[in-house]
Order: C-alpha cells, then sequence, then structure tokens
C-alpha cells in the first residue's frame, strides 16, 4: 500500500497555533477572575492580572500564532515544485480563504503562494488552485478577519467581475513569522499587487 504524505496545514499545527497562545493568557486570568470572585471586587490584583493575561495572550498569539511557519513554507515551495509549479514571476507566501468558509482553528482555509504572471494572478496552495485574468481584477482591498480583533492581521482582497458573476480572492501575508510583521507587510503587498494588476499596458 503505497504511502500517503501528511499534510503541510493539518489540524494539528492550526491546534498548536492556538494552544500555544492560550498557555500565555489562561493562567494569569484565572487566577485573575478567581481573586475577583473571592473578593467581591473587579478592582485591585485580580484586574491587574486579568491585564496582565490579556498582554501576555496578545504577544503569545503574535509569536505563535502562525506556528511553524516557515518548516511549512519550505515543505510547500518542495511539494508545488514538484507538481511543475514556476516559482520564477514575482510570489508572496499566504494565507488563503475562499468567501464562505469558516472555521474555529483558524482563518486561513489554505497557505500557498500568490503568483503576479504576466496576464494571470495565481494562487497556488496545498488544496486549492486558481487563476485570475489581470483584466477581471476591478479592486483590492483590506478587509477585517480573525486576526483583526486583536489587533494583529487583516485580509487583502482582490475584488472583480469574471463571466458575470463578482468574485473575491482573500489572502493575508505570511512572509514573515509573526502576526504582526506581517500585518506591517500587508501595506507593501497590496501596494505590488495593485501595481501589477492596474499598470499601463507597454505600448
Amino acid at each position: 500500500m503505497p504511502l500517503v504524505a501528511s499534510r503541510v496545514w493539518n489540524n494539528r499545527r492550526k491546534w498548536i497555533g492556538n494552544l500555544l497562545p492560550a498557555l500565555f493568557f489562561i493562567p494569569p486570568t484565572a487566577l485573575g477572575v478567581k481573586w475577583m470572585l473571592d473578593n467581591s471586587s473587579i478592582f485591585g490584583k485580580g484586574m491587574w492580572l486579568v491585564v496582565l493575561g490579556t498582554v501576555l495572550g496578545w504577544i503569545g498569539l503574535n509569536l505563535f500564532g502562525l506556528f511553524a511557519n516557515a518548516f511549512m513554507r519550505r515543505e510547500l515551495t518542495r511539494e508545488l515544485k514538484a507538481k511543475g509549479v514556476d516559482f520564477d514571476a514575482p510570489h508572496f507566501f499566504v494565507g488563503f480563504t475562499t468567501p464562505r468558509f469558516f472555521n474555529v482553528l483558524d482563518a486561513h482555509e489554505d497557505i500557498g503562494f500568490l503568483f503576479m504572471r504576466k496576464e494571470i494572478l495565481e494562487f497556488a496552495g496545498e488544496s486549492h488552485s486558481l487563476k485570475i485574468p489581470r483584466a477581471d481584477i476591478k479592486r483590492i482591498r483590506f478587509r477585517p478577519n480573525v486576526h483583526s480583533w486583536v489587533g494583529l492581521g487583516r485580509w487583502i482582497c482582490v475584488e472583480g467581475v469574471q463571466k458575470n458573476t463578482n468574485f473575491r480572492l482573500s489572502i493575508e501575508p505570511r512572509e514573515k513569522n509573526f502576526l504582526l510583521l506581517n500585518l506591517i507587510d500587508s501595506a507593501n503587498v497590496r501596494k505590488q499587487i495593485e501595481k501589477w494588476a492596474f499598470k499601463k499596458p507597454t505600448k
């Protein structure tokens, strides 16, 4: 029986990306809530423990929310090249989602690479692949995602019309290994996609 390669973007990595930040958040927050209940007061030591837990949780999410990101990028690069994907065009490592996707473990339905080819914007991922003609792209904008709730991320949405049907491609940069750095980098990624999508054709 042939061996089946395990998925790069799997539930184990999604769980770890949630559990590690929770280890920063839960202990001080739980102690703070217990102190409040024991002392019938929301002020004092209990409040400061909850504040500490919130800050530590934010730091933990930034540091570990993209668990094994560099490893997954290397593995996926190797797999896609083996499938014949051309990496010569400008590209970004990104998280990807379709409009109807929802999952409590992670905002990213798939991970892969967004390629800006001559006339095609192509996403090549582990489980999804699609190509959008540049002429079909009408707008590129930011939209909030679950990372936006804590100030650590946002979608870059490529929107347009294809065969009389509106579409939206939502991606979030994963070029860096920390959420905050990707949030900062998202402005540059959007700018580069816009520059490619709306550049004037050469004569």
